[in-house]
């Protein structure tokens, strides 16, 4: 549903990882021009993903 709804501001993925036996999703959301890293942030915020914050290779 996050990834759905994101999906306007960039390229979301959603990415799967086992920890200690669960399945943990986490959804990836790539810049694509569309926007600002902060308008980015502010989405995923608004649209269920109060935890999101950015990361820089």
């Amino acid at each position: 549903r996050v990834a759905t709804q994101l999906s306007g501001f960039g390229k979301a993925e959603i990415q799967r990882s086992e920890f200690e036996g669960k399945d943990w999703y986490s959804v990836n959301l790539y810049p694509d021009g569309h926007g600002s890293l902060d308008e980015m942030l502010q989405a995923a915020w608004s649209h269920g993903a109060p935890d999101a914050l950015v990361v820089r290779n």
